[in-house]
């Protein structure tokens, strides 16, 4: 099967979940009090208008009744796809977003960074299209980048074009770029980190495969040497060393499952199947598994007491973008066929939800959790 670059990697991101806003009251003691015990923390959000070329920085307080004003803003290609994640401990965010008008999106983005009241510094270019910086819990910031390579040649065969990858160390301060690993085939996706180990998913000629490469010496180490290329929506469980991560079925291609993948021994178990391929799996706070077994269940906990999360619209899929620093708060996505995603916060240990506001005619990307005390 010759599989479509940017289409599979855009494939790997899936959408967001809205809710209704909190509304304000009287300007009294008392309801200020109530107002400061209603809201969350602050999450910053990167809002594109359909079509635009440029994207802006907002800082949104979870459970605020209006859209806060942006505070940094950058320019890429009309329409492009955009992803963001924020360095920890700060308010500043590194996104992704093609900034070349091709035809062969592939490798047509850009790594910029945002800091709030500054201008947007463009650090590196040739990441893969619609991918998502992986930025360590120590700050450390990696990127998939690559070469598109020579077509295969017209055969009524389905063989498809073996690029150049390349595993980047970005220096978010000064752009240099530190290659870690590196691969020929059809795609690279960056699933997650583990202690000093960067999980790789990567897909070629012989299949699939998820390797840890230790981001200091570039040592690669084969985890799980035999997966479909299906494989999306990785996400790692830092106590129970493992990752967990949504696949097509072995035996029914029209079955969906999330597996818990252990990074020691590469053992597989079956948390849950569907018929949806929007199951969008993430490992919850304090333990549990958080998925959307279909367009009207809204999120669900595997292993946990909270049950189901609800969005007040039932058609979508939700999908946990991001967890706070100290695993309170995680932050997600509602999208509708047809219809603009929405953020919103979720209160791990109860299910309490909260509207992330943002502009209403546009599209949203989480990038993070905004540390407190950090500059807006």
């Amino acid at each position: 099967m010759r599989l479509s670059i940017p289409l599979f990697v855009a494939s790997i991101a899936v959408g967001a979940l809205g809710l209704a806003l909190v509304g304000p009251r009287a300007a009294t003691p008392a309801a200020a009090q109530d107002a400061v015990a209603a809201s969350g923390p602050t999450v910053a959000l990167l809002v594109t208008r359909p079509g635009a070329g440029y994207t802006s920085l907002v800082l949104t307080r979870a459970g605020e009744s209006s859209a806060p004003v942006p505070v940094a803003r950058f320019d890429h290609a009309d329409g492009a796809a955009v992803k963001g994640a924020i360095l920890p401990g700060t308010s500043a965010v590194l996104a992704v977003a093609d900034t070349v008008a091709t035809r062969d999106l592939s490798f047509a983005s850009s790594l910029f960074r945002l800091d709030p009241h500054r201008p947007a510094e463009r650090l590196v270019d040739g990441l893969v299209y619609a991918s998502r910086p992986l930025i360590t819990a120590t700050g450390r910031v990696f990127v998939a980048r690559g070469t598109a390579g020579p077509e295969p040649a017209a055969a009524p065969t389905l063989a498809s074009r073996e690029d150049a990858f390349a595993i980047d160390e970005i220096d978010p301060g000064t752009g240099h770029a530190r290659t870690v690993h590196t691969f020929a085939g059809y795609l690279v996706f960056l699933a997650g980190a583990h202690g000093r180990e960067i999980l790789v998913y990567r897909v070629g000629a012989a299949g699939a495969d998820l390797v840890g490469v230790d981001a200091d010496s570039g040592n690669v180490r084969v985890i799980a040497p035999s997966l479909l290329p299906f494989a999306r929506d990785f996400s790692v469980d830092a106590e129970r060393g493992a990752v967990v991560f949504e696949e097509r079925d072995e035996r029914d291609s029209q079955t969906w499952v999330v597996d818990r993948l252990d990074l020691a021994s590469g053992a597989r178990t079956r948390l849950a199947a569907a018929n949806s391929i929007s199951l969008a799996p993430s490992v919850w706070p304090g333990g549990g598994v958080a998925y959307t077994p279909d367009s009207r269940s809204g999120i669900t906990l595997i292993g946990r007491q909270i049950k189901a999360i609800r969005a007040p619209t039932r058609d979508g899929v939700d999908q946990v973008q991001a967890v706070s620093a100290d695993g309170a708060w995680v932050a997600a996505l509602h999208t509708r066929p047809g219809q603009l995603p929405i953020a919103f916060a979720i209160e791990a240990a109860t299910g309490r939800t909260l509207a992330l506001p943002a502009a209403k005619d546009a599209r949203v990307a989480i990038a993070g959790f905004v540390a407190e005390g950090a500059a807006r």
